[in-house]
């Protein structure tokens, strides 16, 4: 293969990667949204719950799996951006 075709095979690929995580990431993003609501809703039922201990432990435990659920998704967002981030950095030097 000439030189210019590997550079087209190279762009085309490194194209495809960069869809495959913007679609990634779309998709966390609303995994996450879908959490914060979850997890504002189970705030409210706490709130409602009054001085029912067993159903407010019920709750109080949701609550910690949907924010270290959160925070795993928020971690794997940061990263996918910096990823993608240092992509185009190293794309414009060329």
């Amino acid at each position: 293969m000439k030189t210019k075709e590997l550079i087209q095979e190279i762009k085309a690929l490194l194209n495809a990667d960069q869809r495959a995580r913007l679609a990634q990431r779309d998709s966390l993003e609303k995994v996450l949204g879908k959490l914060k609501e979850k997890e504002s809703n189970l705030q409210q039922k706490l709130k409602a719950a009054g001085d029912d201990e067993d159903r407010r432990k019920e709750l109080l435990r949701k609550l910690e799996v949907i924010s270290a659920q959160s925070q795993k998704g928020l971690k794997l967002l940061a990263e996918l951006e910096e990823i993608g981030s240092s992509l185009k950095s190293e794309g414009s030097d060329s």
